[in-house]
């Protein structure tokens, strides 16, 4: 059995004294789709936002996996990794964050280039430039246009290819769907399935749509008060009923029997 792509051991993290993710353990090997649902105020973007060094790790390691490089400790208590510093040490790691992800006075080009700020990666940023308007032609489209007039559709693809410029190998999403409508909601997750398929990308997201974003992964874990409640194959969490229950808004077996 191969060595996961990502690896956290026992996280635990939080804000000051307050502690919100009370000794978590998830992996996401290579060429899959992990989803983590739960409750809000469970602590998945927290959980999130530890991973990538945006909030600092109390207890527990982060690991990613570099092909090149072996095994790289990119969260612990004695080395806590910045996201600048994450990406200036070419740590194969991509990350979206909910809503306020886009730099909106900025035009798409610019915002493409801030995903791509290395100086080292200057040769590359035509190609990568256009692979990314291969995927999302819209983009473009508008290629001058300022962030802050793009449709919440369009935001959201914006802040995709910035993330993918680097070409991470795993990409962590935080609701990307937060805020759209269901047929554009739709439309995101398909394209993020499509990205596993034909980019070779592993997906680790948080998404308010707990039953469809399943649907779509190859495994899930359910995050409750800051503590794992339930992990496995997605198929099984999907069929598991008081999982349906409580956090995916669907009748237990029983219940619908009795229909």
């Amino acid at each position: 059995m191969s060595e996961p792509l990502l690896r956290a051991n026992n996280i635990v993290s939080g804000y000051g004294k307050l502690l919100v993710v009370d000794g978590v353990d998830i992996h996401v090997d290579e060429g899959e789709m992990v989803t983590i649902i739960g409750p809000n105020g469970s602590g998945k973007s927290t959980l999130i936002k530890t991973l990538i060094g945006l909030v600092n790790i109390f207890e527990g390691t982060v690991r990613i996996m570099d092909k090149e490089r072996g095994w790289l400790d990119i969260q612990s208590k004695k080395n806590q990794m910045r996201p600048d510093e994450i990406i200036k040490e070419g740590v194969p790691l991509g990350y979206v964050p909910q809503l306020a992800n886009v730099f909106p006075s900025l035009t798409i080009e610019e915002n493409l280039k801030m995903g791509f700020f290395v100086k080292k990666w200057d040769s590359c940023y035509q190609e990568r430039s256009q692979r990314m308007f291969e995927l999302f032609p819209i983009l473009k489209e508008r290629i001058d246009q300022k962030a802050s007039l793009l449709s919440g559709g369009e935001r959201q693809m914006l802040a995709l290819a910035r993330a993918l410029m680097p070409a991470p190998k795993l990409l962590i999403l935080d609701e990307p769907t937060a805020a759209l409508a269901p047929n554009l909601a739709e439309e995101m997750l398909r394209m993020i399935v499509s990205l596993k398929e034909t980019a070779a990308i592993s997906i680790l997201l948080v998404e308010q749509r707990a039953k469809r974003s399943l649907e779509l992964s190859d495994r899930g874990y359910v995050l409750v008060t800051g503590r794992i409640a339930a992990e496995g194959p997605a198929k099984e969490l999907l069929e598991e009923d008081k999982i349906r229950k409580l956090y995916l808004g669907v009748r237990d077996k029983e219940e619908k029997r009795d229909e």
